[in-house]
């Protein structure tokens, strides 16, 4: 998925973001997409009721803050990085017995099928490649137990299977879940005895509907991974009219050197960041703006030599504000950050 992350430089470079409930995560509900299709090699699971299968998920999937390599499916509509509980009745969120946890349709599911004789799949498997790369979980006709009993032994019996539910969850590599709804005949109850949502942790979450009819297949319910992007900017003096290059000072007609720094302190990827620089055409001659250009790691003013590489999406020279095309920025690795810096020259009347 395509994100655009614009930092503006206001006052004292102040950086302004939307809140959530969701510390790593922003849900949107966008036009409903296909299903993805799986193919032989997925992992056809014919559960038992009420019941979990912990799954290799194929890259590492950034939530709440950590990755995991694997998950656990539940029977009853839910995925979960804490445990493999595998309670049938649904709560309202937040769920403390599931402090990692993901909702397309926690509900009373029985894939055993009528009478225990008519076995419903629940699909999983590793589709994609490099960017594209993503983990499908597809509960498929599943039948919802609507009257249950509890006999002497304290087993669960599901004396009714009523209305069939196919819903469809994908984690993507960059760290975006997806819930796809399609239209499942007459018999669907829209979420009208479900739980919906995500649960980073038991305060950060979100619930889109419980036991409500809130389900509409014209749309899908999209959590975006939220990456944390810090900037910081420097400056320093390259060259001067009366010292040149040896120990430059701040005097008209010196050339100053800016060092816009970001970084990404999360786990999933940000795409098309850029950061937008107006410079003060007081002290200024705007019309010198030079040399802006990216570079991978922290910054250098001084040690970084004078260059144009600034990306599709910079401004040109003698362009302001300045605009600093930073492209993709890959989050933690090995625990560490990733850093870009953008640089930029400019003159002093």
């Amino acid at each position: 998925m395509v994100r655009r992350v614009v930092l503006f430089w206001i006052v004292l470079c102040s950086v302004f973001l939307s809140a959530d409930p969701l510390q790593y995560l922003v849900r949107t509900t966008p036009t409903a997409t296909a299903l993805d299709t799986h193919t032989g090699a997925a992992t056809v699971w014919y559960s038992g009721d009420d019941n979990s299968v912990s799954a290799n998920i194929g890259f590492s999937f950034p939530f709440n803050g950590s990755t995991y390599t694997s998950v656990n499916i539940n029977s009853n509509g839910m995925l979960s990085f804490s445990s493999s509980n595998t309670e049938y009745v649904n709560k309202a969120l937040t769920y403390n017995d599931e402090p990692q946890s993901i909702y397309p349709y926690w509900d009373d599911m029985f894939p055993p099928g009528l009478l225990g004789l008519d076995p419903h799949p629940i699909r999983y498997e590793t589709l994609g490649s490099e960017d594209s790369e993503r983990f499908v979980v597809t509960w498929s006709d599943m039948p919802r137990c609507s009257l249950i009993t509890i006999d002497l032994l304290g087993v669960k019996v599901c004396l009714v299977a009523a209305g069939s539910y196919t819903f469809q969850t994908v984690l993507y590599k960059n760290g975006d879940i997806r819930f796809r709804y399609p239209n499942t005949g007459s018999n669907d109850a829209h979420g009208a005895s479900a739980t919906i949502g995500a649960q980073e942790n038991t305060t950060n979450y979100d619930q889109y509907s419980y036991n409500t009819s809130s389900i509409d297949q014209t749309f899908d319910i999209l959590y975006s991974y939220l990456p944390s992007i810090s900037v910081s900017k420097t400056s320093c003096v390259i060259n001067d009219p009366v010292n040149g290059t040896s120990n430059p000072k701040r005097i008209p007609g010196s050339t100053i050197r800016y060092a816009i720094q970001v970084s990404n302190s999360t786990y999933g990827t940000a795409s098309n960041v850029f950061a937008t620089d107006t410079v003060d055409s007081s002290a200024f001659d705007t019309s010198t703006i030079q040399y802006l250009q990216i570079q991978s790691g922290t910054c250098d003013c001084t040690g970084v030599s004078s260059a144009d590489n600034n990306g599709p999406g910079g401004s040109a020279d003698g362009v302001n504000p300045v605009i600093l095309d930073y492209g993709s920025l890959t989050g933690v690795v090995g625990g560490i950050p990733t850093y870009k810096c953008g640089y930029f020259e400019v003159d002093v009347k």
